[in-house]
């Protein structure tokens, strides 16, 4: 079991890690283990948001994990908000691979996610605040974009964007 705090910026994330271990029947896998992410909100309950955070944690980490090596058991990654200043998302999915190297869970390669904001004028910025979120929303042309890298070959394995790049 592995556990993390991560603070980046303004935002501060809890994640542990238990695992590989006993699985629940109708998630076992008879060729690897089953990943399973939760996610929990500073406040309030679960809703969509936080069930699309789940599954992008999940599939970037699954990536990652060699769960081939114990079949028929589960990794279950617990993320609780503390506090959201901005890159929420990028900061769990950090948090659940330092998390995931103390449980010393097998691991393919390592991940690091990075959020950044692109405005309509060509401005980048990274690890944007809620504000700078909330300008980037409002202007026409201008995206948020979420990646994640592995730490082999840097290759981005998995992304998600709202808005238009060009």
């Amino acid at each position: 079991d592995g556990s993390c705090m991560l603070s980046s910026g303004d935002t501060t994330v809890v994640c542990a890690v238990y695992g590989p271990g006993e699985v629940k029947p109708s998630k076992e896998l008879i060729h690897k283990a089953c990943v399973d992410v939760v996610y929990r909100s500073r406040v309030g309950n679960a809703g969509i948001e936080d069930r699309k955070q789940e599954i992008f944690i999940e599939k970037s980490c699954s990536s990652a994990i060699l769960s081939v090596l114990h079949p028929r058991t589960a990794v279950t990654v617990n993320i609780q908000e503390m506090h959201n200043g901005g890159g929420l998302v990028a900061a769990c999915v950090n948090a659940t691979c330092l998390a995931l190297l103390d449980a010393g869970v097998p691991m393919r390669f390592l991940i690091a996610c990075i959020h950044c904001v692109v405005l309509a004028d060509g401005t980048v910025t990274l690890d944007p605040s809620l504000k700078q979120q909330a300008k980037a929303r409002q202007q026409n042309g201008s995206a948020t974009l979420l990646f994640t890298f592995e730490s082999r070959t840097r290759a981005v394995i998995s992304s998600h964007t709202e808005g238009k790049v060009t």
